[in-house]
């Protein structure tokens, strides 16, 4: 089942990953497109309207560094059809045109009236554009291409997304681990509310059973102790020392198995709670002086100031019987605590012992019928007391305190 969970949990954060990584790229693809069209239109821009100026002007450098100034271009040139530079803003004029900054094909295509944009030279990590413009005659017909190489402040609009980039990978990542952290908390929740649920169902399963089997087995116990007393009654004198031991053994095996028939239509709910006003104090000191007349232990006692509660005093002192029997049996012999003290409107007795603990492996499962860590044990004894608790409407829970042993507390709501 952890390992059911974790998966989700991975499976989530793949997901939500691969879909928030697949989103941040396509939008930072759209955005660099929209930029490069918006960079290629400006470019575009200052290229035809330079063109048109220059054409019933000569062309100087002068005039080529203010245009590329005014636009915050790298470079700007004029060239001949023999890509002679008639004129630069940053070089001297008569020079061939240097090819590893100028695409032939598009100073071509220029020349035959078509304008045009692509890739010139690497502005350190950045590509950066250069367009070629026609420049024409008096008549209409192109007299030199006027290049334009986009400068820093084209390439720097393109670096100026990677951080944007960088936050959009980022927080897809933050997302899938929250993502992640989500579906690891929601199957945690889900699997502990399927578990209660089947835990309910065999505890309602379970009281079923057990108070049919509690009604079939009382009226045959009836009749098996009634024929004991009858048998003794009549036939005392004959029977003989262990005749009579006999029918004495056959008494007690009776009572315990009534005792057990108690038990079971208690975990059923059948038998009522008679509610009255007491002291805790001296059902606790009962409980202590009982344990420690059956079990070779000391139940040591801290009582603070008690409130009257209102219960049914038999039911809960068999719930601390049950609690510091249970503890005197896991140590054997010491000290068993016995702590009892009213705070928030209710009072809170603990029971600590220093044995070895409840095993991990029936911790969760520990107030259920018949589950139980000690053998010959019935499994009863804590699904009862915890029943009795509940039924004064307060909680008897394990908790973990620190301590090495098992500490057991009970909660009761005090009597208003």
């Amino acid at each position: 089942m952890r390992k059911r969970s974790a998966l989700v949990a991975i499976a989530a954060a793949v997901l939500g990953l691969a879909g928030s990584l697949a989103a941040t790229a396509f939008l930072h693809a759209r955005a660099v497109r929209a930029l490069d069209q918006v960079l290629d239109e400006r470019l575009r821009g200052a290229g035809e309207a330079a063109a048109g100026l220059l054409q019933n002007a000569a062309p100087s450098a002068t005039q080529l560094q203010r245009l590329m100034q005014a636009n915050q271009l790298e470079g700007a040139f004029l060239l001949d059809r023999d890509l002679t530079v008639l004129a630069d803003a940053t070089g001297p004029a008569g020079r061939r045109a240097d090819l590893l900054r100028v695409d032939v094909k598009r100073v071509r295509r220029a020349f035959e009236g078509e304008a045009g944009i692509g890739a010139g030279f690497a502005l350190g990590e950045e590509g950066v554009a250069t367009g070629y413009f026609p420049v024409r005659a008096a008549d209409g017909s192109v007299r030199a291409v006027l290049a334009l190489e986009a400068g820093q402040a084209f390439a720097g609009a393109r670096r100026g997304l990677r951080p944007a980039l960088a936050l959009g990978v980022g927080f897809a990542v933050a997302g899938a681990v929250a993502l992640a952290l989500v579906a690891w908390r929601w199957t945690r929740a889900e699997r502990a509310r399927t578990e209660a649920a089947e835990r309910a169902a065999r505890g309602e399963a379970m009281s079923r059973m057990a108070a049919m089997a509690a009604h079939e087995i009382r009226n045959p116990l009836a009749v098996i102790r009634g024929t004991i007393d009858l048998l003794r009654e009549r036939s005392g004198p004959a029977l003989g020392e262990r005749g009579a031991s006999d029918l004495q053994d056959m008494l007690d095996e009776v009572e315990r198995l009534k005792r057990l028939t108690e038990d079971l239509l208690d975990v059923a709910g059948d038998r009522a709670i008679v509610r009255a006003r007491i002291d805790l104090r001296d059902v606790l000191e009962d409980a202590a002086r009982a344990a420690e007349a059956a079990f070779p232990v000391r139940v040591r006692l801290s009582i603070g100031q008690l409130p009257p509660i209102e219960g049914d005093g038999g039911r809960l002192r068999q719930v601390f019987a049950n609690l510091l029997s249970n503890a005197a049996e896991a140590q054997q012999n010491g000290e068993i605590e016995l702590t009892a003290l009213a705070a928030d409107s209710e009072v809170r007795v603990t029971v600590h012992d220093s044995g070895p603990g409840v095993p991990p492996e029936i911790r969760v499962r520990l107030f259920e019928p018949f589950v139980t860590g000690r053998e010959g044990g019935t499994g009863l004894g804590l699904a009862l007391s915890r029943r009795f608790v509940e039924r004064h409407g307060g909680m008897l829970d394990l908790i973990g305190d620190g301590r090495p042993g098992a500490t057991f507390q009970v909660r009761l709501p005090v009597a208003s």
